[in-house]
């Protein structure tokens, strides 16, 4: 994705949150300022996870080439590459972030290595 897709989207959807907080503030006039803080807090964790993952899926990590120099960081062995895989990680705040990621299997010990970044 393009970074001006990507901040595109991000702002969209950072509009959108902005109008919603405005929205929840008129309906609920007397709440305090932690149930304030919960509830944006609670609407920028989507942004964030947003964000996040798709900043992630942009990387150069997405895609890796098993090559001679590429091993296994277990035993040292060659790695052959087993194609895409998708992980679920959980934020901070409990959000689900899909990656998905070039594969990895070790020829010696077969450890799975599912690329960082």
């Amino acid at each position: 994705m393009k970074r001006q897709e990507l901040q595109a989207g991000w702002s969209g959807m950072s509009e959108a949150i902005m109008e919603e907080v405005a929205t929840w503030r008129a309906e609920h006039p007397k709440a305090t300022f932690r149930e304030i803080e919960a509830e944006i807090d609670r609407r920028l964790s989507a942004l964030r996870a947003k964000m996040i993952s798709d900043t992630a899926n942009a990387s150069a990590a997405a895609e890796w080439e098993v090559a001679e120099g590429v091993v296994c960081p277990a035993c040292g062995a060659k790695l052959i590459k087993k194609g895409k895989k998708k992980r679920i990680l959980l934020t901070r705040e409990g959000r689900k972030i899909e990656l998905e990621r070039e594969y990895g299997v070790c020829v010696a010990c077969g450890q799975g290595i599912f690329p960082p970044g």
